[in-house]
């Protein structure tokens, strides 16, 4: 059974839980946000903004980028639409590049969380960053990609985070069985 074949058992077993990509191509959510969780802190914020205008230029000049981590229980256990909000209006403090500890600090599976993005400039920073992240850890990690989608907008932000680094990783799983 090839990677395909997996990956479509795998949506197909899930199915209700994804929406393609196809089916949401406009931007929904506050932002341009990205919300990035356990991506390692040698790659800063900085960088993190070169790559989004690399990916999305139209995006670039307002995107906002903002690490969480599980500690940010301020933000954590927000839903997903109260904390999306938070992030873009500054109005909530979360974790800064200069609080995380070196690469030790990234996740198996980092999470990139887009909000406000379009299809096309979330996967082009995705590919970018996604790459960055992997060169980054020794290629230990290999980040998971969502965006915000009206059927998640309830749900706190620690459980959407969690879902998706446990769907990642049984995607990850299923392609290499």
């Amino acid at each position: 059974m090839g990677i395909m074949d997996s990956l479509s058992n795998f949506l197909g077993q899930r199915d209700g839980d994804f929406v393609k990509l196809d089916s949401m191509s406009n931007a929904f959510g506050p932002g341009p946000l990205l919300c990035c969780y356990g991506i390692p802190a040698g790659i800063d914020d900085e960088e993190i903004q070169d790559m989004i205008a690399d990916g999305a230029p139209s995006a670039a000049s307002k995107a906002k980028v903002v690490r969480v981590s599980d500690t940010d229980d301020n933000v954590m256990d927000l839903s997903l639409q109260e904390a999306l909000e938070s992030m873009v209006d500054g109005s909530l403090a979360t974790t800064t590049t200069a609080s995380l500890e070196t690469s030790a600090a990234a996740l198996d599976v980092p999470v990139l969380f887009f909000s406000g993005f379009g299809n096309a400039e979330m996967m082009a920073v995705y590919n970018i960053l996604g790459r960055e992240i992997y060169e980054e850890t020794g290629g230990r990690s290999k980040s998971a990609c969502a965006k915000a989608v009206p059927n998640a907008m309830e749900k706190p932000l620690r459980q959407v985070l969690t879902e998706i680094a446990s769907d990642h990783t049984d995607a990850i799983a299923s392609s290499q069985a």
